[in-house]
This record gives structure tokens, sequence and C-alpha cells, in this order.
């Protein structure tokens, strides 16, 4: 029993010593790594103050230093800062192929015709402020021909577009001009088919008696003398002396009378009838040969029965 109890307490003394033994060779060992640790890592080395450039980002060996250079904005591994400059360089700012062209504005709404001139037949119009090729002028660069978007050309006056490079356009053809119009011939008014025709009549005052009477004239306003009047009322018709001073059929009656004036008195008090007057021609004061106006109806009244009646000689 004493034996067992020496032998374990040899272990435990043993294993007391072994943990002293262990304890004291880690603290020295710890010791040692930490002093000698230092000179040996190149994080402390003055290259990274001293150089800027980025290369020493890509040679460190320790990844902290890349995940930094990640971090901060100005040593990227894509240099795209120089990117620019070399595409810059050899593409200078050129204009647009159609702006070197020939080409015309409108300054307004422009006539397009199918010639050089103004005898040639509008086509179409060009709006305000639309740019139309040109492909061509007249040598005196009074008209240019344009290339119209429907496939045909046409031409305007350079004084009513903004002409652009058109300095080396050449003459072009101008085609056939129109043949002239013949100027439209008005057509001759429609004759009449009397030669005399009433301008105008009214009926006046009952004087006591019944009386037609008038002025001929022709369309110029010239008084017609020598032209009697016919004053019909059913089968009763009187027909007048001449008109202006020509004298009556028989007699000197109407011999101091105004030119184209004519004066028919029927009776010396009112009679009471739809009247015709008419322009007529007769030999002899009683038969009339040919009527020479259309016929006008005029109702005489006992207050109405003193009629006027103004005629126009047409041919």
């Amino acid at each position: 029993m004493k034996k067992v109890w020496l032998i374990s307490g040899i272990v435990v003394l043993l294993s007391i010593i072994t943990f002293f033994i262990f304890t004291l060779l880690f603290t020295q060992f710890f010791v040692i790594t930490s002093t000698t640790l230092p000179p040996a890592t190149p994080t402390p080395q003055p290259t990274f103050t001293s150089s800027p450039t980025a290369t020493v980002l890509v040679i460190a060996p320790e990844p902290t230093a890349i995940s930094t250079s990640s971090d901060t904005p100005l040593p990227t591994s894509t240099a795209t800062s120089v990117e620019p400059a070399a595409t810059a360089t050899p593409l200078p700012p050129t204009a647009t192929p159609t702006s070197a062209a020939p080409q015309v504005v409108a300054d307004s709404t422009v006539n397009v015709r199918s010639g050089p001139g103004l005898d040639y037949p509008v086509i179409g119009a060009l709006p305000p402020n639309t740019v139309v090729p040109a492909i061509g002028r007249t040598a005196d660069q009074g008209w240019w021909q344009l290339q119209l978007p429907v496939g045909q050309t046409g031409w305007v006056a350079a004084s009513v577009v903004d002409a652009r490079n058109t300095a080396g356009l050449p003459v072009a053809q101008a085609p056939a001009p129109p043949e002239p119009t013949a100027t439209p011939i008005p057509p001759e008014p429609t004759r009449s088919p009397y030669q005399f025709e009433p301008t105008g009549w009214y009926s006046d005052r009952n004087m006591g008696l019944t009386r037609f009477l008038g002025n001929i004239t022709d369309a110029n306003g010239t008084p017609v003398n020598g032209v009697p009047v016919q004053a019909q009322c059913g089968g009763f018709s009187v027909i007048s002396n001449p008109s202006g001073p020509v004298g009556g059929w028989s007699s000197n009656d109407g011999a101091d009378d105004p030119d184209g004036f004519y004066d028919i008195t029927v009776a010396r008090y009112p009679v009471v009838c739809k009247w015709t007057l008419s322009v007529v021609y007769t030999e002899d004061g009683v038969n009339v040969l040919q009527r020479l106006s259309e016929p006008i109806e005029i109702e005489v009244t006992t207050e109405e029965s003193i009629v006027t009646a103004n005629w126009r000689k047409n041919w």
C-alpha cells in the first residue's frame, strides 16, 4: 500500500516538473520569435513613400497591400486616363458628310418649277427652312437645279433660297421651254335679238291725258334720231313721230323736239288699259314693217296716265 502511494507521488511530481519545463520552453520560444520577426518583414520599408509608382503595389508580398490598393482611387490596375488621349488624337472633329455637299435652304415657301424660268410650270413647293441637295445651275447662277426626294429634279430661283457650297456645281442642261399657250379670246357678248331694249320706265300722275314719252340713245349715251315708238292697246295703236327734230310723217310736227326724244299723246283723258310699247320700223307711221324691240307692258290708270319709257340702241 505504501508502495502504491509512493509511485503515485513520484508520477505527480514528474508531471509537475514536466509542466514547468514545457512552460519555460514555450515562454522563451515566444520571446525569441517576437524579438526576431520585425527585422524580417518588408512592411516598414521606406520605398512606399519615396516611390509613388504603382509597381510597389504589384510586387508586395503581403495581401494587405493589394487590398488597400482597391480602396484608394490612385493606383488602379487599368489606366483608363491614358485611353482617351490615345483615341482623341487620331480622330479630330470633322463635319458631317452632308455639310460640305452643295445644297440650298428655302428662306420661305418657295415654288419649284420644271425648268429655270417663270414660264415653266410649278411642280411643287419647299416649306420654309427645307434643305435640298443642289446638283446644277444656270450659266448666270440665277437658278439652281435640285434633286427632289421623289426622284425627279426641279429648279428654284436663286433669289429666294440660300445657296451653300455651290461653287463647283456644273451648268445643267435646261429642259425645253413649254409651248406658249394662246391667250384665250374672250367670247363675244351675246348679241341681243332686238336692236333696241328698254332701259327703264315709270308711270306719272294724271295730267288729264294719256301720254307716252321718253329718250332713245345708243350704247354710249348718244341720242338716236329718226326712231318711232308704237303704243298699242288691244286692236288700237298709235305710232309716234320719229325721235328727235325730224318732223312728223305728214307734217312738220315735232321738228323742234330735242335729239333722241319721242312723244305720243293718245287722248286728252286717261285711257285705262294695259298698253304695250315697242320700237318699230315703219315707212308711213301706220303700218309696222318690223318690230325692233321686245314689247313692254305698262298699265295706265285714272291716277297714273303719263308714262315715261327710255330705250337704248344695241347695234
